[in-house]
Formats: C-alpha cells, sequence, structure tokens
C-alpha cells in the first residue's frame, strides 16, 4: 500500500512541477506513476481499487492543476507566466512606397544580405548578384513588404 500511495504522491508533485516547468517529459513521468500505482492495486487488491486508484488520482491531479494555476496566477512567478493584458497589435502592408528602380548606397558588406541606405533611410536587403562591398552603389529590383532585393549599379 504504501509503494501505492507513494507512487500517487510522485505524480502529484512531478506535475505540480510540470505546469511550472513545461515540456512534457515530467507529465510523462507521472502518468507513469499512475499507471503504476493502478498495476500494483490491481495486483493487491483487485480491480475495483485499481479504478479507485486511477480514477481518484486523475481526480486529484485536475484539482491540483486548478488550484495550482488560480494560486500561481497571483504570484511573481505567475506573472512571469500570464499576460495581464491582451494583445491588439498587428502588422500590415508596408507604408512605403515601392522602392523598385530606386538607388542607393550599401552600408553593410552583403554576403549576400546586409544593410542598404535608399533616400537617407537603411534597409535590410538581399543582393542578387551575390557579394557587394560596403559603399558600393547598387539599385532596388524587388520589394516584399519590408525585404528588398538589390543589384549592383
Amino acid at each position: 500500500m504504501s509503494i501505492i500511495l507513494t507512487l500517487i504522491l510522485v505524480a502529484l508533485v512531478l506535475i505540480a512541477f510540470e505546469i511550472v516547468l513545461p515540456g512534457g517529459i515530467l507529465g510523462v513521468i507521472a502518468a507513469i506513476c499512475v499507471i503504476g500505482a493502478t498495476i500494483l492495486a490491481h495486483m493487491d487488491y483487485g480491480i475495483w481499487v485499481a479504478v479507485a486508484v486511477f480514477f481518484g488520482t486523475g481526480l486529484l491531479i485536475l484539482v491540483l492543476i486548478i488550484v495550482e494555476f488560480k494560486l500561481l496566477k497571483n504570484t511573481s512567478l505567475g506573472n512571469a507566466f500570464f499576460l495581464k493584458e491582451s494583445v491588439t497589435g498587428h502588422t500590415g502592408p508596408t507604408t512605403e512606397s515601392s522602392l523598385i528602380g530606386k538607388e542607393g548606397v550599401a552600408q553593410t558588406r552583403l554576403n549576400p544580405i546586409g544593410k542598404v541606405m535608399i533616400e537617407g533611410k537603411n534597409y535590410e536587403a538581399s543582393s542578387q548578384d551575390g557579394y557587394i562591398e560596403a559603399k558600393q552603389a547598387i539599385t532596388v529590383v524587388a520589394q516584399n513588404n519590408f525585404k528588398l532585393t538589390i543589384k549592383k549599379l
């Protein structure tokens, strides 16, 4: 009987830690402990005790999860896990007018990705020509939202 209770207690502790340290491994080990306790209960006490152990432990785990989430959200650790506000941001199409055909200068070496300056603004760009040295004159051949494709002049 003590082994069965120990396995149930270990499962509850592992589930408690699984909520704080998510990843699934502790939950799987906890499930193995519950199954082990159920098998031992069946071997020692019969099917009805095994069913009671299985469903009773499941109920205890459910109560533990609910209580832990209720208590955890009021702690400093819980503040790191739960959002306090809803996120309302979104992305949309670029507000920049088309830069295709504009000329500029490579700010960094493009090998094949780097920074370029066009009309006084810095952009991330990829080179159609492969390697381009810094300070090389370039022109924009394609634009995909915020990323530019450029080539040497």
